[in-house]
């Protein structure tokens, strides 16, 4: 789950956190909206996708993905018939798992920066054990850690850019190759906000792209102007304009199976995906964020810092409506593991990566957090004042 870094509307000091009356989701979040229940749009959202009247018709989106299929089938590709992004997470390998057994030659292509760690390598190993083929592409990596530096130091988002290669590339890769389908995952913007997108959340477009891959319209070419970077450098990370006028089509696979991290973690394991023996930095999951570890828990510690909520809060608010934990049972677990600060080791890696020193990193991380919500204790320790108190 990832939020990008849109900043909410204008707070005041002292600022009180007023969350979902169903979840845990503060109103700090990028384009939450509540109503007048006081419940999130991600949760109505949930309602509109379950409603047994009025809900999604799950069988008939099946249906709808079994002639996408047969489409596909039917234009006789020159290499590949569909193409999925993977990190060897277990919401990729469900994706893969979704398209096999179709007669489908399926490419895999995952965007390595370069940081794995070895759990996240062998369950990436696991996609080509399933029968689809793996491509890997490592950008260069001088460029790279100039583009965490200046996201880390002026945007407070290391991942300001590595969100958006992680949409792009694949989508240069099916349209060089004439490969017919793209399935990503998960349409973040409806799922954990609760927003369509238009033109609908079935889609990745453009617009979809520069407003919820790219860090509050930051593109790839916003960048290279403001930075004086040659945009040429720049395209492996941008929406590729050559895509509207292929016969590629890039689809949500939560637009056709209903999405839910519990569902794909069963598929994944059948498959031989490794969970880590422990709860990941930051929540209290164990198989979530664990095949890159450094800029990612960097990047969920800035949502802390901006926005007093992290990982935690989001994995809590899935499993709430997925009845999973009551909301009470959920704000214990946030208590415990969403504020926790970065971990002594994932600091050392993160400023030995990009070649700055301790004191710079502390100083940026605090140039972001946010006063409005932040206080300092009698002890002199930040905290947020009525943090889920209501």
């Amino acid at each position: 789950m990832c939020t990008r870094d849109a900043p909410p509307g204008r707070l005041r000091i002292g600022h009180k956190m007023k969350y979902c009356t169903r979840c845990l989701l503060p109103d700090t979040k990028p384009y939450i909206v509540f109503d007048s229940e006081g419940v999130c749009a991600a949760c109505r959202a949930h309602e509109r996708k379950n409603c047994a009247e009025r809900g999604i018709d799950w069988a008939a989106r099946q249906r709808e993905f079994d002639a996408l299929i047969e489409g596909v089938r039917a234009r006789k590709a020159p290499l590949y018939d569909a193409l999925v992004p993977v990190s060897g997470g277990k919401d990729s390998i469900s994706q893969v798992h979704r398209l096999l057994g179709r007669g489908l030659r399926i490419l895999a292509v995952n965007v390595d920066y370069g940081i794995k760690t070895e759990v996240g390598r062998r369950n990436l190993a696991c996609i080509p054990r399933m029968g689809a083929s793996l491509m890997t592409y490592t950008p260069e990596q001088p460029l790279h850690r100039r583009l965490i530096r200046l996201g880390f130091e002026d945007y407070g988002d290391p991942d300001l850019l590595s969100h958006t290669m992680l949409h792009a590339y694949p989508l240069r890769m099916a349209v060089r190759l004439e490969v017919p389908l793209l399935l990503h995952g998960e349409n973040a913007a409806f799922e954990y906000s609760g927003e369509e997108g238009r033109p609908s959340g079935q889609s990745l477009t453009r617009e979809w792209f520069n407003k919820y891959a790219a860090n509050a319209g930051n593109t790839p070419r916003v960048v290279a102007d403001r930075y004086h970077i040659p945009y040429e450098q720049l395209i492996p990370y941008d929406y590729p304009d050559e895509f509207e006028n292929s016969d590629t089509r890039a689809v949500f696979c939560s637009h056709y199976f209903h999405w839910d991290s519990e569902t794909n973690l069963d598929i994944a394991r059948n498959y031989g995906f490794e969970a880590l023996p422990h709860p990941a930095d930051g929540t209290y999951r164990n198989y979530v964020g664990i095949d890159e570890r450094v800029i990612h828990r960097v990047h969920q510690y800035f949502k802390v810092l901006k926005f007093g909520y992290g990982r935690a809060t989001d994995h809590a608010c899935e499993d709430i409506r997925n009845g999973r934990l009551s909301r009470e049972e959920a704000k214990a677990l946030v208590r415990k593991h969403d504020l926790v600060g970065l971990e002594d080791d994932v600091v050392n890696n993160f400023i030995e990566h990009i070649g700055i020193s301790r004191e710079r990193f502390h100083e940026v991380l605090e140039r972001f957090r946010n006063r409005a919500i932040w206080r300092r204790s009698a002890e002199g320790a930040w905290e947020i004042p009525g943090h889920l108190q209501d």
